[in-house]
């Protein structure tokens, strides 16, 4: 039978198909220092159109176009998450689907086409690339290996870093070792696949954290805000962390 888990395989395969043909890389600036490239644009244009077709009782938000059908439930897209990475020809780029209902993020896929990786929600667990994954049981802080988000731009973008700069000090004095990737759907893959232990970001874009999120919550991953109040779509930043560390880290970005 056909499912939504199987509509979401068949808009990630249609995804790479397109990144595996394009090579228009065209940028269309968003605002100060970011863009999009034509192949965002293409794979969103086609997806929407895919999934509307497989799915019409459910809704599309794309990073780029943003929202179209039915408000509840809805897919919701980036494209290809780190343009920038893309762009420059480095690997840590992703498409990165998740399907949102009731303003939760229920079921997420990511592919990472550098790495060979895909991830995916089925039947309440985890995969990377059909085999079972699970979220770190890292127990002591200064073991922690933390993926931070990237740098703000922008208008506002100098008191935003001034922020981020203030935690990633923080971080560095008591974390094992400190990542900045350039992609929160590479960040929150390998969260869910127990590579990282912990993601700090000071965004929540849902086209950014949906998917990954929902792979990390599968996968045994605490997600929260950075105060430690439960996760949702709309409030200000992401902390996503393994099980044994997130109340010490919740506790210390607090610091």
């Amino acid at each position: 039978m056909f499912t939504r888990e199987h509509a979401s395989t068949a808009a990630i395969d249609q995804a790479l198909e397109i990144l595996g043909r394009s090579r228009a890389l065209e940028r269309t600036y968003k605002s100060d220092r970011d863009y999009a490239t034509a192949t965002d644009f293409a794979i969103e244009d086609e997806l929407r159109t895919l999934l509307r077709d497989l799915t019409p009782d459910i809704g599309f938000l794309g990073e780029e176009r943003g929202h179209s059908g039915p408000p509840d439930p809805y897919w919701c897209l980036d494209p290809i998450d780190g343009t920038t990475n893309f762009s420059r020809g480095l690997p840590n780029f992703g498409v990165a689907l998740a399907l949102i209902e009731a303003d939760t993020p229920v079921h997420g896929e990511i592919a990472l086409p550098a790495h060979r990786e895909r991830y995916a929600t089925r039947d309440g667990r985890a995969y990377c690339n059909d085999r079972s994954i699970r979220a770190s049981q890292t127990e002591t802080v200064d073991e922690v290996l933390v993926a931070v988000g990237d740098f703000a731009t922008g208008p506002t973008s100098s008191n935003k870093n001034r922020q981020r700069l203030a935690t990633i000090a923080n971080l560095a004095d008591n974390v094992g070792r400190i990542r900045m990737l350039g992609s929160a759907a590479t960040d929150l893959a390998w969260l869910a696949a127990g590579r990282i232990d912990a993601v700090v970001v000071h965004s929540n874009k849902p086209w950014d954290m949906a998917a990954g999120i929902a792979l990390a919550q599968t996968a045994g991953a605490i997600v929260t805000h950075h105060d430690g109040s439960p996760y949702t779509l709309t409030g200000p930043d992401v902390l996503a962390a393994a099980p044994r560390v997130h109340s010490a880290l919740v506790a210390l970005i607090g610091a």
